[in-house]
């Protein structure tokens, strides 16, 4: 029974936060995944794209990967995803293509020319100078035959169909095999919409039709669409990703079914500490309940860093990184919110490796200008301000509190319009100023008094008065 480990998204060497325990964090989960090749009983490693972070690879990462790979002891076979390749510094060798040179991995990619793929074929053994576009494998269930697609972006989409040619042309020549599998680096936006894919499940079947397995990575989180399978990143890397239970890990696919089930790989703990800022009106009580706060918290946290997958290889604790969300309305001075001394508290409360903190705070000014605005309208889902609605709240309590309230919706347009003239525009001031004179005619052909009546109104007033 053949099986292959299918694993994506590495980013070796990636130092996030400027941490370097985080650079070496990418590289522990990856000889973890790479150490259960025997336990699973693997006779390939599949991996399509983001091997390194960068393509830029510091010479202290280039020596611990050929460390890891000269211990493996089957295939890694290898497509490059969009970190491997930086489009705007070409070279002629890349750093996949010296691991596939050295013989410590296959590199697959198609050559696109002419609106078509062309696969070249490649050997394990002794791969291609550069990287190959096929190699086949032979397997107690004949020959599996292994494509490899380099990121292409945008135009990923488009070029399926040349792909799935290109697979039938060399099916068609070199004989058909067993089974055919595709590595590909990018993401099914039907499956994980909002993550930045950019194929459509409609656009991808042709080639779900054409090969038995597609090995996909690019987006961090796992999904899975029928034959398509996306194990998601080894590591997290974004609060955001640190959120999503069991997306994380690696797939073991039997190749006699062509099933695959998802391990959970192992990682650094993230955890979400959320305190509320209303109600403090000096830096140092809010200071003092924050402490507080965070220690009520402490139990949380060592409850999360006592799941299995989150501890190191020893069994021992790995400092989690902290989200610190700080919520509600700020009646402080910004410049006397220290948000530093806030995160140094929690790092050291909570002995975290980094605390990533998130300022969802309101101020008290802007809360109070927009006023009965439902707060989806008002607030972006980050807690920052939209501002188009805080313009048209500016500029109707302007013109509500002007001599010009008896037509405030109109003037609040005006104004609006005026900023989009000015600033779009580039309108100067003489050509404002004749808008604003043409639209003061328009709005008040009869001139307009102090008080916000029209001078014809006040005019008559005046008159029974006396």
């Amino acid at each position: 029974m053949t099986r292959f480990l299918h694993l994506a998204d590495i980013h070796l060497g990636r130092q996030q936060y400027g941490v370097p325990q985080r650079a070496t964090d990418a590289k522990l989960s990856f000889q973890h995944a790479l150490s259960q090749v025997s336990a699973e009983d693997a006779d390939a490693i599949l991996l399509p794209g983001d091997f390194f972070d960068s393509r830029d690879v510091r010479p202290e990462t280039l020596a611990s990967v050929e460390d890891v790979l000269a211990d493996v002891e089957v295939p890694v076979i290898v497509s490059p995803g969009n970190h491997d390749q930086n489009m705007s510094r070409r070279r002629d060798l890349t750093w996949l293509q010296y691991l596939n040179n050295k013989g410590l991995i296959t590199l697959l990619s198609a050559d696109f020319a002419d609106g078509r793929a062309s696969f070249a074929p490649t050997d394990v053994e002794s791969p291609r100078d550069g990287g190959g576009g096929y190699v086949d494998l032979k397997t107690d269930e004949g020959t599996v035959r292994v494509f490899g697609v380099q990121y292409r972006g945008a135009y990923m989409e488009r070029q399926i169909p040349a792909v799935v040619d290109g697979i039938e042309a060399v099916n068609a020549s070199e004989g058909e095999p067993a089974a055919t599998v595709v590595l590909a680096h990018f993401g099914v936006d039907d499956a994980v919409p909002d993550l930045g894919a950019t194929v459509s499940v409609a656009s991808l079947t042709p080639l779900m039709d054409a090969v038995d397995y597609v090995a996909l990575g690019h987006i961090h989180k796992r999904y899975e669409v029928e034959n398509v399978y996306n194990p998601g990143s080894l590591e997290a890397f974004s609060v955001q990703e640190g959120r999503w239970d069991d997306a994380h890990g690696y797939y073991v696919v039997d190749a006699a079914d062509w099933s695959a089930d998802h391990r959970v790989s192992k990682r650094r703990p993230y955890v979400t500490v959320e305190f509320d800022v209303s109600g403090y009106r000096t830096f140092d009580d809010l200071r003092a309940a924050f402490e507080d706060a965070v220690r009520d918290e402490q139990g949380m946290v060592e409850r999360v860093c006592s799941n299995a997958e989150f501890q190191a290889g020893d069994g021992s604790r790995r400092d989690p990184i902290v989200n610190l969300r700080l919520t509600g309305t700020l009646l402080l001075d910004h410049v006397a919110f220290d948000v530093d001394a806030l995160r140094d508290i929690a790092g050291e409360t909570l002995e975290a490796l980094y605390v990533q903190p998130t300022d969802n705070t309101e101020r008290k000014a802007i809360q109070e200008l927009l006023g009965d605005i439902d707060r989806d309208e008002a607030f972006a889902a980050d807690g920052t301000v939209n501002t188009d609605a805080l313009q048209e709240r500016v500029f109707t309590t302007l013109a509500e509190e002007s001599r010009y309230s008896a037509a405030a919706d109109d003037v609040a347009s005006t104004l609006d319009e005026l900023e989009g003239l000015v600033t779009e525009d580039d309108a100067g001031v003489g050509e404002a100023a004749s808008y604003l004179r043409e639209r003061r005619r328009e709005l008040f052909p009869d001139g307009v008094g102090e008080s916000g009546e029209t001078d014809e109104a006040a005019a008559v007033e005046g008159g029974e008065a006396e």
